[in-house]
């Protein structure tokens, strides 16, 4: 097992401190908080005294730094929090969701879009939060604000970069931690649900496939698409599974698309996943009748 340095993050045998931080730290240049126990070099201010935003100190959202005269964060990014917690399954076990958060924390690390940090490190709060009140377990809440100052600190640009769709499109598969029973990668516990159901049914499926529309201008892609003739004409689905302002203003951009193009679309709204047996026969009915509506299949689903 080797370990990275706890200062640099480079490989230390292991040791905790690589070769050139163990020399810092022997001329006193990396020195222990004498409030949390953290290493840290001298001159710079230990994680624990920023992090005292988190505790309330100072009214301003710990995440992305705008007005939180309520708590740690300000009101955009407690729903988006919100938005994450309630997506969780209630019958998740403790260690699964403790090690759903520490993978998270450290794939946010690796992530260049810092729009996509942000969000992610609301997922940390949620996770915590969640641990806290379903698991009955608060370790995670005593540690996640001291985290998430990290990160932000750590990842936080020093200017404006110019990020590519590409690498976009790369930062937000990184947070695609949760695996379906087909072995799709998916984003939120009501997605395995959604996904598991088309595998129950024996449906063919694939999963965010890009739509054949623009929308402003700009590429989608669908949660689900189901080929129906030839592989290349089917049936998309859309889970609409959070409810902050820029989700919902894109939810109607691509509905607005789906429509004006004429595209059969099956759409799934935020609380549906949890009735099941109601949701899995409206799947039969909505696939069937749109199998039959645009391409002339009868019975797509027996």
């Amino acid at each position: 097992f080797k370990m990275k340095c706890i200062i640099c993050g480079k490989p230390s045998g292991k040791y905790y401190f690589c070769v050139n931080c163990n020399k810092l730290k022997d001329e006193g240049k990396i020195v222990k908080c004498d409030q949390c126990g953290k290493w840290h070099k001298s001159d710079e201010k230990c994680s624990c005294s920023v992090s005292q935003k988190y505790k309330g100190q100072n009214k301003t959202c710990i995440v992305c730094g705008k007005d939180a005269p309520k708590g740690s964060l300000c009101s955009e990014c407690y729903y988006e929090m919100k938005d994450f917690k309630e997506s969780f399954d209630k019958n998740a076990k403790l260690f699964e969701m403790k090690d759903y958060y520490f993978n998270l924390r450290s794939s946010i690390y690796r992530m260049k879009t810092f729009d996509y940090v942000k969000s992610n490190c609301n997922k940390l709060f949620a996770i915590a939060n969640f641990v806290k009140e379903i698991c009955k377990d608060s370790s995670l809440v005593d540690r996640a604000g001291n985290d998430i100052v990290e990160i932000i600190t750590s990842k936080k640009p020093q200017q404006e970069i110019v990020v590519t769709e590409e690498v976009k499109a790369k930062d937000s598969h990184r947070e695609e931690l949760l695996r379906a029973c087909d072995g799709h990668y998916v984003k939120s516990d009501p997605e395995v649900v959604i996904d598991d159901m088309l595998y129950e049914l024996r449906v063919v499926h694939c999963y965010e496939k890009k739509v054949p529309i623009d929308c402003d201008e700009k590429a989608i892609k669908c949660d689900w698409f189901i080929p129906v003739l030839n592989g290349r004409s089917g049936i998309y689905i859309e889970y609409w599974g959070m409810n902050t302002k820029d989700y919902l203003a894109n939810k109607e951009r691509k509905r607005k698309a789906y429509k004006e193009h004429d595209i059969p679309l099956i759409e799934i709204e935020k609380d549906d996943y949890k009735e099941k047996g109601t949701l899995s026969d409206r799947l039969i009915s909505e696939i069937n009748k749109l199998a039959k509506k645009y391409y002339n299949v009868i019975d797509f689903i027996k």
